[in-house]
């Protein structure tokens, strides 16, 4: 599982398939953007507009750090995940992709899209079949930005979120 941790995208797949790990936060009124439907009217203008997301970043799971760097590259968000925070150790990639205006990764039914992109904020939902979590990248005043995990109620669970707050790597 550590693995899955050290990507973002990953653990937005991990959780859209039901493998949420316990001790997540719980939250009804936070989680209110998984049911938006991706949009399909960006341009390359808009992919432009994350470009505060470059460089590489730490996060925290718990006591556990993860690194990972982030490229914007003409209609593209590249997302490596480092070992140990070593920039020469990719350890997983991800390429998000501006393909018929709508901004994105995955295939089939197994695919996040963007619904908004805005000056310092991207929000991604699920634009398959297979209905998961949706996830959002937050920009802060103090140059960390927060990435934020939602996940909708299922059977038994409540709908629920997890916040990773990402900070520059070396400081």
């Amino acid at each position: 599982m550590n693995r899955i941790l050290r990507s973002f995208f990953l653990v937005a797949l991990v959780i859209a398939c039901g493998c949420a790990k316990q001790g997540d936060q719980q939250s009804t009124a936070s989680v209110a953007k998984y049911q938006a439907t991706p949009a399909r009217n960006f341009t390359t203008s808009d992919v432009a507009k994350l470009k505060w997301i470059e460089g590489t970043w730490r996060g925290m799971d718990g006591d556990k750090p993860f690194y990972e760097r982030y490229t914007i590259e003409n209609d593209a968000m590249i997302v490596e995940a480092l070992t140990d925070g070593d920039p020469t150790k990719v350890e997983t990639a991800d390429r998000f992709e501006l393909k018929n205006g709508e901004f994105g990764k995955g295939e089939g039914d197994h695919r996040s899209a963007a619904s908004e992109i805005g000056d310092g904020f991207v929000q991604f939902v699920p634009a398959g079949a297979v209905k998961g979590n949706s996830f959002r990248f937050e920009r802060q005043p103090d140059g960390s930005w927060h990435a934020i995990l939602e996940w909708p109620a299922t059977g038994d669970k409540p709908a629920r979120s997890k916040t990773y707050k990402m900070e520059r790597w070396p400081k």
